[in-house]
């Protein structure tokens, strides 16, 4: 996750997409409060030239927070610009969320009555990063994050070939098995250049 969360803090582009968050911690409480407000400029992954997107919340690693179950957000039909204007919080202690790689994984999706929803991007918000979350101060005016959408590569991945060579490791396999999934339908939707 620290390498995916470089890479997006890297991209300038915004050729996928983006979504507006904006998260606090209050420590009294052990409380994440993630406000997801939007999504913009997403691609039109339906044969109507548009998609019926929603969002999924999940903190990584898994491992770190085993007992949070992923959330979603309503389905936005036929808009690639949903206002989400969605609150969710996550009772979590402070200590896993300041961990190298913890993050908000907001992975941003296609729904599909028939198939497999389809994925339009991910982006992912560093929790140590979350105002509220280093200090015993309560965060004031949170302000707005505007995240980049990115797409995991294919393969080439280091991490995921050693999480890979763990056979007898179910969480592992799991992982990797999204990942490669994730990244197959990237590449499929990819746009081509001069799109």
């Amino acid at each position: 996750f620290c390498s995916r969360i470089q890479r997006q803090a890297e991209t300038t582009s915004e050729e996928l997409g983006a979504v507006t968050v904006k998260a606090s911690y209050r420590a009294s409480e052990q409380k994440l409060r993630v406000e997801l407000l939007s999504a913009s400029s997403l691609l039109p992954l339906d044969s109507n030239g548009s998609s019926d997107p929603f969002v999924q919340l999940t903190l990584e690693p898994r491992h770190e927070f085993p007992e949070l179950a992923p959330r979603e957000t309503q389905k936005h039909k036929k808009d690639l610009h949903p206002l989400f204007d969605e609150t969710f919080e996550f009772l979590v202690p402070a200590e896993p969320c300041m961990k190298d790689g913890a993050c908000l994984l907001l992975t941003v999706l296609d729904h599909d009555t028939l198939g497999a929803d389809d994925l339009e991007g991910e982006a992912f918000l560093p929790l140590r990063s979350v105002p509220g979350l280093t200090g015993t101060e309560e965060p004031g005016e949170v302000p707005q994050t505007r995240l980049p959408l990115t797409y995991p590569a294919l393969n080439g991945d280091p991490v995921l070939q050693l999480l890979e060579s763990r056979k007898g490791d179910r969480e592992a396999q799991v992982f990797v098995r999204l990942r490669r999934q994730r990244a197959k339908q990237a590449s499929q939707h990819a746009p081509r250049p001069g799109q």
